[in-house]
């Protein structure tokens, strides 16, 4: 699948999000400020199907020190909407603090969604692909393909340098507790203490999650993210619209 900007707007008028995903009435998008620091708050965000009905699963927070726990937007997942997993996950869609649409996103599949303003609009679009060990060592890394034709901007998982640290120091940290872990768990299993046992084989050293979303072939940084659900935006620099979009299908990957 061509995600270029050539194939994009190859592709003609922009439709309108289906049923799942469907925006709510549309209205003017805000002029943001030059550098947008979110994070998001996504604890139910991988169980929408259980969420009160009206309720959303994941809330967009200013993580400015200013205006830090503040509420900028909330994201609602259709309980009935189907699971698709990494490379397809559920339509959704983005509405502000008082209500008012911001936009709606919807999987193409193989890991590809078209983001649309309220009034149906093509914003752009975000693609993943995986990362893999074999046949050659690739990174999980993702595109944002702004549909007026902007130049992209891509990230990877991880900067050469956190995994280089990984390699040498963190892996086999990781695999030390982690062979303690289990052994320890066993033996609390052994002696019928289940809930301890969980404990102490759920431990977990992430392996690097940095990402930076720069143009192609560019090192100026667009979008920054820095681990604990946290992403800096160069907002007038990129439609934060689609920065949403793409800020909470990074952090449903678990990342």
């Amino acid at each position: 699948m061509n995600h270029s900007s050539q194939g994009w707007a190859s592709e003609g008028q922009p439709q309108a999000p289906g049923q799942y995903g469907q925006a709510l009435a549309p209205t003017p998008y805000p002029n943001p400020a030059p550098l947008t620091m979110v994070e998001i708050q996504h604890y139910w965000l991988s169980r929408y199907d259980r969420v009160t009905a009206g309720e959303p699963a994941a809330i967009i927070r200013s993580a400015d020190p200013a205006t830090k726990g503040h509420a900028l937007a909330y994201v609602h997942v259709p309980q009935d909407a189907p699971k698709g997993g990494r490379t397809a996950r559920p339509p959704f869609h983005v509405s502000g603090p008082q209500g008012e649409s911001f936009c709606s996103v919807r999987s193409i599949g193989e890991g590809g969604y078209d983001v649309y303003g309220g009034d149906g609009t093509a914003i752009g679009r975000i693609t993943r692909r995986d990362g893999r060990v074999l046949p050659w060592p690739r990174r999980a890394h993702w595109t944002l393909q702004p549909a007026t034709g902007a130049q992209p901007l891509t990230a990877k998982r991880g900067t050469v340098r956190g995994w280089m640290l990984w390699s040498t120091l963190g892996f086999p940290l990781y695999l030390v507790f982690w062979v303690v872990s289990a052994v320890q768990g066993l033996l609390l299993l052994l002696v019928g203490d289940k809930d301890e046992a969980k404990k102490e084989t759920a431990w977990e050293l992430g392996a690097p999650s940095r990402a930076l979303w720069h143009p192609s072939g560019g090192s100026d940084t667009v979008v920054d993210y820095r681990g604990g659900s946290t992403f800096h935006i160069e907002s007038q620099r990129l439609d934060l619209r689609l920065a949403y979009a793409q800020a909470v299908l990074h952090v449903w990957d678990g990342i």
